[in-house]
């Protein structure tokens, strides 16, 4: 696997100190996908600065989830789904979105961004109830970009 993915996820779940309950919910080669359960106490109204702390934590750059960019993401992590299990459907360009819906439909907060680096890319979504109570999710999606 390239060191670098597990790296970048690494510096993810260790800045929201979600190492709790954190596992591998996707792990090839060329992609990872961890979550995990945020130790800290963060507010709604934190989550979003604490997301955005990210971009200079990983030396990356924000980018739009409806941007060309963005779809380049969500292809290639396609690819690498595909190529490890059997996929009937065809990708879901709008599946940033979709899931942030479905997530706040079940009474949750959400926020998340799409990182771009050299030669990788971190989608990281977090997630609350809206009320405040409980804790904090965190998920990370990493993806070898050189393919």
């Amino acid at each position: 696997m390239a060191h670098f993915l597990q790296k970048i996820t690494g510096q993810v779940i260790g800045h929201f100190n979600a190492f709790k309950g954190s596992r591998p919910s996707y792990h090839t080669e060329k992609m990872l996908t961890v979550r995990g359960i945020c130790s800290d106490p963060i507010e709604i109204d934190e989550m979003e600065p604490k997301l955005a702390e990210l971009e200079s934590i990983l030396g990356a750059k924000v980018i739009d989830v409806k941007s060309e960019s963005a779809q380049e993401f969500m292809e290639s992590v396609d690819k690498h789904i595909r190529e490890n299990m059997d996929v009937d459907n065809a990708p879901d360009s709008g599946g940033f979105e979709v899931m942030a819906k479905q997530l706040e439909q079940m009474g949750l907060h959400v926020e998340y961004k799409l990182f771009m680096m050299e030669h990788a890319g971190a989608f990281v979504a977090i997630w609350k109830d809206r009320s405040g109570f409980g804790p904090l999710y965190v998920e990370v999606t990493v993806t070898d970009l050189d393919v």
